[in-house]
């Protein structure tokens, strides 16, 4: 099974194609193959998903509850297969960018079992948020710490 990913990186996007930080191919299992499944994540940016993790997300949302099943419906729509090429490199589906709004500029971001591409801008704007609220949930889960 892919391995946990964690914090941000920042990389240029050229012709479609990305640089996948290499902490995170670190964490790629053999089991994935080196084969990825990209999908519209929320705030209008893109999840990125070892085949292994997105295998077990989709047999676990085919067995869940109507909403989950719903929801995989929905990342079928947007769901394409990606291959990693030579130096760690993918090839971004067009659908998928002009959704996010990503150009040149990019931030990786690790989500546990996926990690998700941001447009530069909108990250910056959720970095903001997340800065407002980041006390606030400290304190209401300091009880788990």
């Amino acid at each position: 099974m892919s391995g946990t990913f964690m914090g941000r990186f920042e990389n240029s996007i050229t012709n479609r194609r990305v640089s996948i930080p290499l902490t995170f191919r670190k964490l790629l299992s053999p089991e994935s193959g080196m084969q990825l499944v990209a999908v519209r994540g929320r705030l209008n940016t893109i999840y990125i998903f070892p085949l292994d993790s997105w295998k077990n997300l989709e047999a676990k949302l085919a067995n869940g509850t109507d909403e989950e099943k719903e929801l995989l419906r929905k990342f079928r729509f947007y769901a394409t297969a990606l291959s990693i090429e030579g130096p760690g490199r993918i090839l971004l589906p067009k659908t998928l960018l002009n959704i996010s709004n990503i150009n040149n500029k990019v931030i990786f971001l690790g989500e546990g079992n996926f990690f998700s591409i941001w447009n530069l801008e909108s990250f910056k704007k959720y970095e903001t948020e997340v800065n407002k609220e980041y006390d606030a949930v400290l304190q209401r889960n300091q009880n788990i710490l």
